[in-house]
């Protein structure tokens, strides 16, 4: 079972920031990416399940990717990390650079979340994305359907259903996105296993990382890197796990997306794989 996250509106998803202290203040950027974080999917799963009355705890997920149906056209697409997707249209591979004029800029002062009034001197830039402009391009047309897609895990698949059109804070401001409960979603595969998030690890090298969890033993992974992309290096990033109520969550080694994985790993490798880091999508 799948669930299609739709925002209404341009989207910013962020992948970490800097921050400027000046004369005037504090200012804010960040890394975007035109797919968000697993941190992002958990925080608004989760606020859907309490709000919703079905638990403190959201389901297990697998993801995300980028998903579009047009006019006899499908693509789906993996994060490409910096700023780029690789993408399956149709069965044939495709890598579509997310170029900086594509993103609407807005800037804007922080807000106190006690009060609900702004900061002053605290300024803030965001690069938002429109995702129905992004996946027309994809599908050469008006979509039917688009969004960001992840696989539910959980067999409480009446329980998902609840979810079914519910609306809900996504992304950078909390922008509205709608949920969309798919029972079976399919596309022509191009024969990659991709990592399609970030996955954490302990350790890494060109060709393979290793981890180890608190209750099991070294394991590890090896990788190439996937064909056709403008370049053959690896990324590695400390990035942040979210936030856990109002407090950070530690800062972890991460592999970045993406590689093509070998071996039989079909659904995730690395730490935390229940909340949708270092997901493995067949593309």
């Amino acid at each position: 079972m799948y669930l299609l996250i739709r925002p209404l509106g341009s989207t910013a998803f962020r992948w970490g920031g800097v921050s400027s202290i000046l004369l005037s203040g504090s200012i804010s950027t960040g890394f975007f990416e035109p797919l968000p974080l697993p941190s992002t999917i958990y925080g608004l799963l989760k606020y859907a399940y309490i709000v919703n009355g079905l638990g403190q705890e959201p389901p297990r997920f697998r993801g995300p990717v980028l998903y579009a149906e047009g006019e006899g056209k499908t693509a789906v697409c993996v994060s490409l990390y910096p700023q780029s997707l690789y993408c399956n249209v149709d069965g044939e591979a495709k890598i579509v650079k997310i170029e900086e004029d594509i993103y609407e800029r807005r800037i804007g002062v922080a807000l106190n979340r006690t009060s609900k009034t702004v900061k002053e001197g605290y300024i803030y830039m965001e690069k938002m994305l429109d995702l129905h402009s992004l996946t027309s391009a994809l599908v050469g047309g008006e979509p039917k359907k688009y969004g960001v897609l992840v696989e539910v895990l959980d067999e409480d698949k009446e329980k998902i259903k609840k979810l079914d059109g519910f609306v809900a804070p996504f992304g950078g401001e909390s922008r509205p996105a709608v949920i969309t409960v798919e029972d079976n979603v399919t596309w022509k595969k191009v024969g990659k296993r991709l990592l399609a998030s970030p996955a954490i690890i302990d350790d890494g090298d060109e060709k393979q990382v290793t981890w180890r969890d608190d209750q099991t033993d070294k394991k590890s992974v090896e990788f190439e890197t996937v064909e056709g992309t403008d370049n053959d290096k690896v990324t590695y990033r400390l990035i942040s796990l979210g936030f856990e109520g109002n407090k950070r969550l530690p800062m972890v080694l991460a592999l970045m997306p993406t590689v093509e994985i070998k071996g039989d790993y079909n659904d995730a490798i690395g730490k935390y794989t229940d909340r949708g880091w270092g997901s493995v999508v067949v593309l």
